[in-house]
């Protein structure tokens, strides 16, 4: 068979990948962790984390998950937006052996309903700003452990939270989870390439949402993939990274976070990116060299009077997915930022 799809690519990327440098997407992190023990991971709403305090609290996540009998293969469910408890509780899950079940925040609750049941879910993490949705369904699934998210979780920081729907009696502090799992062994399961990560629903606008089956395998080959294509963007231990798309998104999740923490960037987490105001205080603060959003991200910024603030001296690379950026958006950008 020809492979006619390699016309395509620009000079300098190869035909053909490898992957048998890293046995799962385990080891990726934790070589990641590591490596840049000391360099930021993480900053979100004013606080900052490090790899090394990633790698010790998604750790204490995987203990507390073992003891309370969860196991390999088993499915929970991460209902959170871009706090820093999201990848805490992505590598706890991971390193645990767990499935982890990506779920709109925004979900209506028969919406919740149907994905929870249809991935056999028995674990959430959720924020606790949405918390109704789940108590409004929660007697129609098979979820038995439910831990609330507050904004300021994974820090010292005690920031302000929506209470927790007041039928949730059995929750339990996402926070309490990691304090009691810092006490608690950990034995690492064997984690090997073809075990299943991920449960990525997707395909909504067809009819209900279907969950994709994403292995160890698939993600590693994914982000060898995406080096192959941008070595030029993924400088280590020197990009810095605005996430302001949703993280349980598999745009966000495969480049802002799986790809772009393998090479130690310092990843801007922004909650809630329709706060214009305060998306762009961060786009000031971070002057990242890396920015990737989909076409409506862009043109709000474009159109916003506040982006002229922002110093794109460092950008390297932005990136649009979802689906395409159109021309004038682009054109916008690249007479705003000088990059596209």
């Amino acid at each position: 068979m020809e492979k006619i799809w390699l016309k395509s690519y620009p000079p300098g990327v190869p035909a053909e990948i490898s992957i048998d440098h890293v046995s799962s997407l385990v080891a990726l992190f934790e070589e990641a962790c590591q490596k840049y023990a000391d360099k930021m991971a993480y900053v979100s709403m004013g606080r900052e984390m490090t790899y090394r305090e990633l790698d010790n609290l998604s750790r204490d996540f995987a203990g507390w998950l073992q003891a309370q009998g969860f196991k390999k293969g088993d499915r929970v469910a991460v209902m959170v937006p871009n706090f820093f408890a999201f990848p805490i509780a992505l590598l706890g899950i991971a390193r645990a052996g767990a499935v982890q079940v990506n779920v709109n925040p925004m979900y209506t609750p028969r919406e919740l309903e149907h994905q929870l049941n249809d991935a056999g879910v028995q674990a959430v993490v959720i924020f606790s700003g949405v918390s109704a949705t789940l108590a409004e369904i929660i007697g129609k699934t098979s979820v038995t452990t439910v831990l609330t998210v507050a904004p300021g979780d994974g820090s010292a920081a005690k920031l302000p939270s929506p209470p927790v729907d007041a039928r949730l009696t059995q929750a339990k502090p996402f926070a309490d989870a990691l304090t009691e799992g810092a006490a608690l062994p950990f034995v690492a399961p064997a984690i090997q390439g073809d075990d299943l990560l991920f449960l990525q629903y997707t395909g909504g606008t067809t009819g209900v949402s279907k969950g994709a089956a994403l292995s160890h395998r698939n993600l590693v080959a994914n982000v060898q993939q995406f080096k192959a294509f941008m070595p030029e963007a993924l400088r280590p231990g020197q990009e810095v990274i605005v996430t302001a798309i949703p993280l349980y998104h598999i745009f966000a999740l495969m480049v802002n976070f799986i790809t772009y923490f393998s090479v130690g960037a310092n990843s801007w987490l922004v909650p809630n990116p329709r706060d214009f105001d305060a998306f762009i205080d961060v786009m000031k603060a971070s002057r990242c060299s890396v920015f990737m959003g989909v076409n409506t991200l862009y043109a709000g910024l474009v159109a916003h009077p506040r982006t002229k603030e922002v110093d794109f001296s460092n950008l390297r690379l932005a990136g649009g997915g979802g689906a395409a950026i159109i021309e004038a958006v682009s054109a916008k950008w690249l007479a705003l930022t000088g990059t596209f």
